[in-house]
């Protein structure tokens, strides 16, 4: 086995040891741990109107990030959607999603997606949640599931949420 190999293995086997023993000193709870101990929304909204444009046009970022024990991002799930309104109804949409993920973390795809209003209409709602597995090559030890729920309006208002759940339950 190649050395580089043999580090890689054993860097991956420690950290699994050490979120196996303090998701279970922390939880008191044994079986399939989930590495992600912390998930932390963010957000951003930015002023996206073409030059030419007779409508406004803005991109609404809303995701999560999924945080080691030892406080390294693991992953990371955004949803953004550039809408152009005209002070009522959505004009134009277009949505999409920017997934990230390292140290043992891999995106499985979403398994959730539903959405509903869009263009002509006053509003525009959209709801996701992903799949990030945790050393896919052993089948997934763990998994996390963090979601992204959004709004936004005709008149240039938004609204929305993210988080995530653990090994547990998906959505």
């Amino acid at each position: 086995m190649k050395p580089k190999m043999l580090v890689s293995l054993f860097v991956m086997a420690f950290l699994l040891l050490v979120t196996v023993v303090s998701a279970s000193a922390d939880t008191g709870v044994q079986g399939s741990p989930n590495p992600v101990v912390k998930m932390v929304e963010f957000e951003s909204v930015q002023d996206s109107t073409p030059a030419d444009s007779p409508d406004a046009c803005k991109t609404f970022t809303k995701g999560v990030n999924g945080y080691s024990i030892t406080g390294i991002k693991v992953w990371s799930y955004a949803w953004s959607i550039n809408w152009c309104y005209n002070g009522t109804t959505i004009t134009s949409l277009n949505k999409w999603r920017t997934v990230w993920a390292n140290y043992g973390w891999s995106f499985q795809g979403d398994i959730v997606e539903n959405q509903s209003g869009g263009v002509g209409q006053t509003s525009y709602w959209h709801y996701a949640q992903g799949d990030f597995c945790f050393i896919q090559n052993l089948g997934c030890v763990s998994h996390s599931y963090p979601w992204v729920n959004q709004t936004v309006y005709g008149n240039g208002t938004y609204s929305g949420s993210a988080g995530g759940n653990g090994p547990e339950t998906a959505k």
